[in-house]
C-alpha cells in the first residue's frame, strides 16, 4: 500500500522568465477548468454529454514591490501580455510543473498599516507539464 503524504507548502520554486521569486509570493495554485457541451433531443434518454480539455491559470499571491526593477510586481506590470516559461516546484527540489504563462499586472496599492499583497490570475497555454522528482 502506498503511503500518503499531503502536500505542505513551504520552501517551495518558483521561476517566471527564468528568473526565481518565491521570497516574493506567498501563495501559487495552478487551477484547471473543464468544459462540457450537452445535447439533448426530443425522446427521453437522447441526451449526450461530453468533457473538453481544461484550461489552466496560474493563481499567484505575493507582496508588493513597485521600487526594485527586478521584482515581481515590477515585471508582471512591464511585461503585460508576454509569453514566458514558469517552473513550479510546490516543494524545492520535488516534483515539479512548467509551460508558458502569460503575464498580466497585478493590484497596485492597499490598505494603511499593511504590506501591500496582491493577487493575479495567469493564463496557461496548454495543460501545465509534470515532471516527477529525481
Amino acid at each position: 500500500m502506498t503511503m500518503f503524504n499531503p502536500l505542505y507548502m513551504t520552501e517551495s520554486k518558483i521561476t517566471i522568465g527564468g528568473t526565481a521569486y518565491e521570497a516574493e509570493i506567498s501563495g501559487v495554485r495552478l487551477t484547471p477548468t473543464s468544459s462540457t457541451a450537452t445535447w439533448k433531443g426530443l425522446k427521453k434518454g437522447s441526451s449526450f454529454t461530453k468533457g473538453g480539455l481544461a484550461t489552466w491559470v496560474a493563481g499567484i499571491n505575493f507582496g508588493q514591490d513597485h521600487e526594485a526593477a527586478n521584482s515581481l510586481s515590477t515585471f508582471l506590470f512591464e511585461h503585460e501580455g508576454e509569453e514566458f516559461p514558469f517552473v513550479i516546484e510546490p516543494i524545492d527540489g520535488g516534483t515539479g510543473f512548467s509551460g508558458t504563462l502569460i503575464a498580466q499586472a497585478g493590484e497596485i496599492g492597499g490598505d494603511v498599516d499593511t504590506f501591500g499583497a496582491a493577487s493575479v490570475t495567469l493564463p496557461v497555454q496548454g495543460k501545465p507539464t509534470r515532471t516527477p522528482a529525481a
